[in-house]
């Protein structure tokens, strides 16, 4: 498996102590959420940001480009986002070292989903009809970035609200596209509708921005639990319906010794 998937479904998790010998070692605790700093190749090598990953932008996945991109990654997590892609490109990624690849839109051609070599993310616009959304679920991709909330500065409750339907559409491991940083009451709450992880465009986000923002995500709190529903309240059924004759009729037919 990817590595980058890997790490993206352990995302707010927490690892359960050890027993036994290892008992003494403390429960290890998965990032709050996962940064990925997207650029080109050239500037990959020259950014000082501390991230999880790196996302290598190019036109074309050349075979240049690709060394290029191993020799600036070094052994740092990294991936391929072509403006097109074919089966050969997708090969050399993998003899470079890359760990994944990010499908442009639901435009790729479709025999690319068919290598599960490498990880499979896809970008989707934040307004992306509902019933595309719930085919995501059974397709072959490992995870979603969304993409037409890049320059939402400050964060609204509405886009909120969008970042939370494409949630509810899909189980998948969500990232969101930024141009702009993020402070951290707003990671905050995108961890908690459910987030997994950042792609921030270091052409547009300043260095020092983006470092603070990995600190306030070391930060971040636990993912909070949702409350329970179990005790969800049935739909009310009036008296006129099949069912609450059927009970009626029920009460009438017992037998009382």
């Amino acid at each position: 498996m990817s590595k980058l998937i890997d790490r993206l479904e352990k995302v707010g998790t927490v690892a359960p102590a050890p027993m036994g010998f290892a008992a003494g070692r403390a429960a290890e605790r998965a990032p709050a959420l996962l940064m990925l700093a997207l650029s080109g190749a050239k500037d990959a090598a020259s950014t000082g940001l501390q991230a999880d990953g790196c996302i290598i932008s190019a036109a074309k996945a050349t075979k240049p480009q690709l060394k290029a991109a191993k020799q600036a990654m070094g052994d740092q997590l990294w991936g391929l986002w072509p403006g097109t892609a074919n089966g050969v490109s997708l090969d050399q990624i993998k003899e470079q070292g890359g760990d994944f690849v990010v499908f442009s839109s639901v435009d790729t051609p479709a025999e690319l989903l068919a290598d599960e070599e490498l990880g499979r993310l896809i970008v989707i616009p934040i307004e992306f009809p509902e019933e595309l959304g719930h085919s995501l679920e059974d397709f072959p991709v490992d995870a979603v970035v969304v993409a037409g909330l890049e320059d939402a500065s400050p964060l609204s409750v509405k886009a909120l609200m969008q970042v939370r339907a494409v949630r509810d559409l899909v189980a998948k491991p969500l990232l969101l596209l930024r141009a702009k940083p993020l402070n951290r009451g707003e990671l905050v709450v995108l961890q908690d509708v459910g987030i997994q992880g950042l792609v921030v465009d270091c052409a547009k986000v300043a260095e020092e921005d983006a470092s603070r923002m990995a600190e306030d995500i070391k930060g971040l709190p636990p993912r909070r639990q949702k409350r329970d529903h179990a005790g969800a309240l049935l739909p009310r059924v009036s008296s006129g319906s099949p069912a609450a004759h059927q009970h009626d009729d029920d009460d009438e037919e017992e037998d009382f010794d």
